[in-house]
């Protein structure tokens, strides 16, 4: 479908304006060096980054314009679609070189992610606005999603590409960054109103600004104290003793499936019990962060978990019952992973829930069925790891053969006077370094990470403790990361990754039934 004129006449106006930005950006950046340095100009062996700038400056605008025009173009086609039978389709990962990151490569990351915040948190009125000219050119009228192909993270990640062109070190270019986020910033916010205006008097007429979620570059964010959610199940039992018998309470989202109303309970189950249980299968059913069909699944074992109840009631107790164990491992799996490994998943689950929800009269008092089914999972877990590992293995291998190459050089002597340094005065001024701590991963688990420009959700495939590194496959597309430990524990320091953890959905169901009282 070809785009609508007036939006290519947007984009085509904005990236002429686009040098004026980046220039304005660079001249804010090499007064701040020149004034660092206080005249005085390098010592003996060391880079002057204002002079490398200056010298450059021509070449670091136009690669950002490249940049830049690659991506606003990348944002306008649509998705690729995988060929039937080829390795994307099938889930193989391609071939590739398995490069290394370490501390020095994160250190982008971090400097991009801090200066798209400082972006967004400066320009975010005009930005906003902005939005609804954008989403009416392409003819989004509610504003569902952000359409702005000149947002803040794709302008940054321009304009470091544009920064790659400096001949300076990896912290000198990471220190230009950080510096820019200010005058960037200022930039933008006049950019985006002037594109406002002009847009304005070409008469396009703003969409309806409903609702638009930003997503944030980092975790902790939060400003406001959380709700904790109750310590065990015992304690919603105790607080709603006898208001459980009237409660009425079901999710608007989650009606009740033919296959339940057709599996009626026991006729000497406690209706307090049936109540309890209700609701929280009713939250759970509710949860807008499952797949639907997956909440559909779990619905099914409400029958089978009053089972249980009735004979054990430990599972009205404790989070980590097996019928709740169970049904957390089926959505960690079904959460996470490509898309055919959540298909995988979800084609289990089915076979799995046909089977507990059967009524067949097999003693289940003590959970024994859903820990076998949770064993089924996790062993098709271990076997999709299994198969990543051995698609991965050439890149592993080639990936250690270098490093054990590289470390044989260690001991070559420094000239410190050839170093590539940065002056103290140009790096950012952000306190004293946070406390690293060592991260605690499994081969399996996952990682939620702002990696090489963009947040991923990784698998760590496997850790090579003797050369000092982690090998992370990419959900995504199936690309392999190498990345030192220390690389990640800077990530977490700085907020910008997150292990991911198994979430307790009954712990999550209780947490909203005591807020609803």
């Amino acid at each position: 479908m070809p785009l609508p004129a007036v939006l290519l006449a947007f984009i085509d106006d904005e990236m002429l304006r686009a040098p004026m930005t980046l220039d304005l950006v660079t001249d804010a950046v090499l007064e701040q060096w020149r004034l660092s340095r206080g005249g005085l100009g390098a010592g003996r062996g060391e880079v002057d980054p204002s002079r490398v700038l200056k010298s450059h400056r021509g070449e670091l605008v136009a690669a950002a314009l490249r940049a830049l025009r690659h991506a606003v173009d990348g944002e306008l086609k649509p998705r690729t679609v995988a060929v039937p039978g080829s390795d994307v389709a099938a889930g193989r990962p391609l071939p590739q070189h398995l490069a290394l990151i370490d501390e020095d490569d994160v250190v982008a990351d971090i400097a991009q992610s801090r200066c798209i915040e400082a972006v967004k948190l400066r320009a975010e009125e005009p930005l906003r606005e902005l939005q609804t000219y954008t989403a009416a050119l392409v003819g989004d009228l509610h504003v569902s999603r952000d359409t702005n192909p000149f947002r803040p993270e794709v302008f940054v990640r321009a304009l470091w590409q544009g920064v790659l062109a400096l001949p300076l070190s990896r912290a000198a270019q990471a220190a230009y960054l950080n510096d820019a986020a200010v005058p960037l910033a200022q930039g933008l916010t006049l950019a985006y109103a002037a594109a406002i205006s002009r847009l304005d008097e070409q008469g396009v007429v703003p969409a309806a600004h409903r609702t638009i979620v930003t997503v944030g570059g980092g975790f902790g964010t939060r400003t406001t104290p959380r709700y904790h959610p109750p310590a065990d199940l015992q304690v919603v039992r105790n607080r709603l003793p006898g208001a459980v018998d009237h409660l009425t309470h079901t999710a608007a989202v989650a009606p009740t499936p033919p296959r339940q109303a057709e599996t009626p309970p026991p006729p000497d189950a406690e209706p307090q019990l049936v109540r309890l249980l209700t609701r929280l299968f009713d939250e759970i059913h509710a949860d807008r962060s499952l797949p639907p069909e997956l909440c559909a699944l779990l619905r099914r074992l409400q029958p089978a978990a009053l089972r249980v109840a009735m004979a054990d009631p430990s599972l009205l107790d404790s989070y980590d019952h097996p019928v709740w164990r169970f049904m957390d491992t089926l959505a960690h799996g079904a959460t996470l992973g490509s898309s055919s490994d959540r298909m995988r998943v979800l084609g289990l689950a089915r076979n799995l829930v046909d089977h507990l929800a059967a009524n067949d009269g097999i003693d289940t008092a003590d959970g024994s069925r859903f820990v076998w089914a949770m064993g089924r999972v996790t062993a098709m877990t271990r076997h999709a790891l299994a198969q990543a590992l051995q698609a991965a293995a050439p890149a592993i291998e080639r990936r250690r053969r270098e490093a054990a190459a590289t470390s044989e050089q260690t001991t070559v002597p420094l000239d410190i006077a050839t170093l590539d340094t940065v002056p103290a005065a140009l790096m950012p001024d952000s306190g004293p370094d946070p406390v690293l701590g060592e991260v605690r991963l499994h081969p399996g688990e996952h990682l939620h990470a702002y990696l090489q420009g963009g947040w991923r959700m990784l698998q760590l495939l496997e850790r090579d403790d003797a050369l000092g590194f982690w090998v992370l496959r990419a959900h995504d597309d199936d690309r392999l990361w190498a990345v030192r430990p220390a690389a990640v524990e800077r990530l977490v320091a700085e907020r910008l990754a997150k292990p991911v953890r198994m979430r307790s959905l009954v712990r999550r169901a209780a947490e909203r039934v005591m807020r609803a009282g």
